[in-house]
C-alpha cells in the first residue's frame, strides 16, 4: 500500500508535524467516564502488562567483530520530522562508535527524493543502508537495486513485504492496538461508545487499527464503534479537526476515541475541549512522541493514554543487525527484531522521550567487537 499519495512539499511539512508530536483514566484503568457494569476483568489483566515496566529483552547471544572501514547511509523520512531524526541520529551515534562513515540522505517527505536517495547511496558505493520510516511501496525498485550489487539494507519502523530488505526493525502494531482497547474497555467500565480517526495510507497504521477493533471485540463486549472515519495525512491540520466536530455533534453520546497516531489526538484536543463532551471523552493512541507524553502527564488533557517506543533502541538494534550483516553472520532468528513498547499514561511517564526502562545501549555496545 503506497502511503505517499500526495504533493511532496504539502506532505513533508505535515509529516515533520505529524513526527515531532509523537477526572483521569489511570493505567490501572480509572474510570474517566462511562457508566457500564460490565465485566472489565480482562481488560484489566491486559492493561497490567501493557503498563508493566520492561524488565527483560532477548538480545543477541553472541557477540559480533565489527567489520572495519565501512560506509552506511541512513534515508529518513523527513529530517525535519521528529521521529525520523531521532532515528537516523542515533544510526549516526552508534556508526560513530563502530568507526564507519557515515552519511545521512534526507528526502524531506518527497517520494522521488526517496528514491533518488537510495540511487545515491548505490553510487557511493555504500556498504550498508537504513531505511526510517520509509514505505516499502515508494523504493522497492531500488532497493532491488542495491540489494543486487551487495548492499545491505536494514528497514525501520513500517512494515515491509517479506523479503524486501535484509534485516528490519519493528514493534508489535496489533500489539498495540489491543492494548489501546484494553485501556478503553477499563475507562469506560466496559460501556464504550468509541470513535476512532484511522489513516489507512500507512500500514503500521492499518495493523493498529486491526488490533484496536479486534481488541474491543475481544476485551469489550459491552463497547460498541459508534463511528469509524478514515483522513488522510495531508489533511491532518486542516480538515480532520473540522470533520472531527461534526462527528461529534452527530455522536453526543461518545465516550472514547482512538486515533492513527500522536499528532492526531493532539489535534482533537482543543475540539473535545470546546465541546459539550468535554471532561467525559477518553483518547488514546501511540507513537510515545514527546509533545504527547507531555500533554499525558499534565493531565489537563482528554488525551490519556499512548503506545510508546524507544526510537533510540530501536535504531541500535538496526545497526547491531547490520554489524552481523556486514560481517556475514545474522542469525535467523535475528533477520527481524521487535523492540519492547509500554502503554503509557499520566501514572508511568517515566522519561520524555521513554528510554525503554533497560539500558539497551551500554548492552549493544558491548556486543561488538571493534579492535
Amino acid at each position: 500500500m503506497t502511503r505517499i499519495k500526495h504533493g511532496s512539499a504539502a506532505w513533508a511539512a505535515v509529516l515533520a508535524g505529524a513526527l515531532a508530536l509523537t477526572g483521569c483514566a489511570s493505567s490501572q484503568g480509572t474510570p474517566s467516564s462511562g457508566g457500564g457494569n460490565n465485566d472489565v476483568s480482562a481488560a484489566r489483566k491486559v492493561l497490567g502488562e501493557a503498563t508493566a515496566k520492561v524488565t527483560t529483552f532477548d538480545f543477541p547471544a553472541e557477540q559480533v567483530a565489527a567489520p572495519k572501514d565501512k560506509l552506511v547511509v541512513a534515508v529518513p523520512c523527513a529530517y525535519a520530522a521528529e521521529g525520523c531524526k531521532r532515528e537516523v541520529d542515533a544510526i549516526a551515534e552508534a556508526a560513530k562508535a563502530l568507526g564507519w562513515r557515515y552519511q545521512m540522505i534526507d528526502p524531506a517527505g518527497d517520494p522521488d527524493k526517496m528514491r533518488a536517495a537510495v540511487r545515491t547511496a548505490i553510487q557511493l558505493h555504500a556498504d550498508g543502508i537504513f531505511l526510517g520510516s520509509i514505505p516499502s511501496s515508494v523504493v522497492k525498485d531500488d532497493i532491488l537495486t542495491a540489494r543486487s550489487g551487495g548492499i545491505k539494507v536494514v528497514n525501520m519502523s513500517e512494515p515491509a513485504p517479506d523479503g524486501f530488505a535484509d534485516a528490519n526493525t519493528l514493534y508489535d502494531h496489533t500489539k498495540a492496538g489491543r492494548w489501546n482497547a484494553a485501556y478503553l474497555t477499563v475507562a469506560t467500565k466496559g460501556a464504550g461508545k468509541v470513535i476512532s480517526v484511522n489513516d489507512p495510507e500507512f500500514p503500521s497504521v492499518v495493523e493498529w487499527h486491526q488490533g484496536f477493533v479486534d481488541g474491543l471485540k475481544e476485551l469489550c463486549p459491552g463497547c460498541r464503534m459508534v463511528k469509524d472515519t478514515n483522513f488522510q495525512i495531508a489533511n491532518l491540520q486542516t480538515q480532520v479537526p473540522t470533520d472531527f466536530q461534526a462527528t461529534l455533534q452527530a455522536n453526543p453520546t461518545a465516550n472514547a476515541v482512538w486515533t492513527a497516531y500522536d499528532p492526531v489526538a493532539l489535534s482533537l484536543a482543543p475540539v473535545i475541549k470546546r465541546s459539550p463532551q468535554n471532561g467525559k471523552i477518553t483518547v488514546v493512541s501511540q507513537n510515545g512522541d514527546p509533545g504527547a507524553l507531555q500533554a499525558i502527564k499534565a493531565g489537563d488533557q482528554p488525551f490519556k493514554a499512548t503506545i510508546g517506543v524507544s526510537v533510540e533502541w530501536q535504531s541500535y538494534a538496526a545497526v547491531d543487525q547490520m554489524v552481523r550483516l556486514l560481517a556475514g553472520n545474522l542469525p535467523a532468528s535475528l533477520k527481524t527484531v521487535n523492540v519492547p513498547e509500554k502503554l503509557i499514561s499520566a501514572d508511568n511517564v517515566s522519561s520524555i522521550p521513554w528510554d525503554g526502562d533497560l539500558d539497551w545501549k551500554d548492552t549493544y555496545l558491548k556486543l561488538w567487537k571493534t579492535s
